[in-house]
């Protein structure tokens, strides 16, 4: 079982590879929005849903692609544990 801890910092990880690599010294913080940010673009949600399909071995139709599931660290880290709670 992935703990919450390892999910939120598995996507961080993600996040700052991929999307802030030219900001290595930018603040991630776990509540930070995301979009409104300017941390990812729409391009960029569409990486971060296939990472984590395969990472956390996940579906994730398009209907779950929302702002409530995708809006921050700290909500991608939720949905990810309802999501493998309910493939339980």
């Amino acid at each position: 079982m992935v703990d919450d801890r390892s999910v939120r910092t598995a996507i961080a990880g993600y996040i700052r590879e991929n999307f802030l690599y030219a900001r290595p010294d930018y603040a991630l913080r776990e509540d930070a929005r995301l979009l409104d940010e300017g941390i990812v673009d729409s391009m960029g949600a569409v990486e971060l849903v296939a990472f984590l399909e395969d990472q956390f071995a996940i579906d994730i139709p398009d209907d779950e692609i929302t702002e409530d599931n995708f809006g921050s660290i700290a909500a991608i880290a939720g949905f990810v544990a309802r999501k493998r709670l309910a493939a339980a």
